[in-house]
């Protein structure tokens, strides 16, 4: 039997590891079917690498292959072609399959994998309908009562219902004290009981597969409420709600009874409700007062969470940003550092170009920068189309 009767096919949960072929590096045994399945904690993905690689070589890796699939992609791999690779998943499960046909043996392939913590701020969460998968406020968060409020989020539309709800938020009575979505009769804001129409600003046309921003807010003192998206800012009177407060104490989840089919991204709760001027110059980093996009903040099922390159706020590596400790000024040796964060298995990989010298001033204040441990005191990314900079400097 030797060691071609190996259980190949298991579950890997630790937080670092490897494995390898049947009789690796001796040449593996025909027949062959494995699968590995790595699973990593929720908000972390696992990074995967091919420490060596070599199975048989044939178009379209049609008699001996290995298949990884990342969570959202598959990609198969033979001859030498995935020596030295490394995959991340897009969601914390990933799935690696081995098969070997009845001839022509190679050495096989040796992996090694990681599990790797991602800030929420680089992934997109399915709004879950009532399944047992959830997507809410941590029980950490105190959300206190609330006579004016803007809730800013990104939203994409995958499907339809009748009935779509984008979040919720239950007092502790378990009644609906805040929500915002569609139920038939057209868009509705709910708002301590009081169902306010707001379907004359806002449809749920406006929704789409494109992953878009918007606002919405309310004013207690004169029952204003408002949505802002696109650039522009639309109000009208619900005057029932004039002189409600949404109560404090309860739970604020993604979608409802009947939720929104699609991916929410990036949603933010403020205690007041923000001027035009503010929504205008609003950026996707400015940080929610009573509830942020930020991983201690939120309770989400694992299956939920997606990493996604293409979303607008991406922080790489953590999100922690520029203090006023840094320098404000001058000259520093700085290396560039080139990114490419839509390569297959974003997280970016690092590419290390010449030093050069760049003054302070070029990405002090840029809204991603972060402070670095001594001699680097901080870091910069420079978006350009598909790719982006870092720069790393030092005094």
């Amino acid at each position: 039997m030797g060691c071609s009767s190996i259980n190949c096919n298991v579950v890997l949960t630790e937080a670092q590891g490897e494995f390898k072929s049947p009789c690796y590096p001796q040449k593996y045994p025909n027949a062959q079917t494995c699968k590995w399945t790595l699973q990593a904690p929720a908000g972390f993905i696992i990074q995967l690498s091919f420490s060596d690689f070599e199975l048989e070589e044939a178009q379209d890796c049609m008699y001996d292959w290995v298949m990884v699939n990342t969570g959202n992609t598959e990609s198969k791999f033979c001859g030498l072609t995935a020596s030295g690779l490394t995959l991340n998943s897009t969601r914390n499960v990933m799935e690696i399959s081995f098969v070997s046909d009845f001839s022509i043996q190679k050495k096989g392939f040796m992996v090694s994998f990681q599990h790797v913590a991602v800030a929420l701020r680089n992934q997109k969460v399915k709004i879950p309908n009532v399944n047992g998968q959830v997507a809410e406020v941590a029980n950490s968060v105190s959300i206190p009562a609330l006579s004016e409020l803007t809730i800013c989020f990104e939203v994409e539309r995958v499907g339809f219902n009748q009935k779509e709800w984008l979040f919720t938020y239950y007092d502790t009575n378990n009644n609906v004290a805040l929500s915002f979505g569609y139920n038939q009769t057209g868009m509705q804001m709910v708002i301590d009981g009081v169902i306010c129409p707001v379907e004359s600003i806002i449809s749920a046309a406006n929704f789409t597969s494109s992953m878009k921003p918007f606002c919405v807010l309310w004013t207690s003192s004169n029952g204003r409420v408002a949505v802002y998206f696109n650039g522009n800012y639309l109000g009208k009177t619900c005057s029932p709600s004039s002189g409600h407060n949404v109560t404090a104490g309860g739970v604020f989840r993604l979608g409802g009874v009947q939720s929104f089919k699609g991916n929410m991204y990036n949603l933010r709760l403020w205690n007041r409700a923000m001027t035009v001027q503010e929504l205008n110059t609003m950026t996707c980093d400015m940080v929610g007062n009573i509830i942020d996009w930020d991983n201690s903040q939120w309770t989400i099922s694992s299956s939920l969470a997606q990493t996604d390159n293409t979303l607008s706020c991406i922080c790489y590596p953590h999100c922690t940003h520029l203090t006023a400790a840094a320098p404000t000024s001058g000259l520093f040796s700085c290396w560039k550092v080139n990114l490419h964060p839509r390569s297959p298995g974003f997280l970016p990989g690092l590419y290390l170009n010449s030093p050069d010298q760049l003054p302070c001033a070029c990405w002090r204040n840029h809204p991603h920068s972060m402070m670095l441990p001594p001699p680097c005191f901080t870091l910069g990314i420079i978006c350009s189309g598909e790719s982006a900079v870092l720069v790393f400097c030092y005094i």
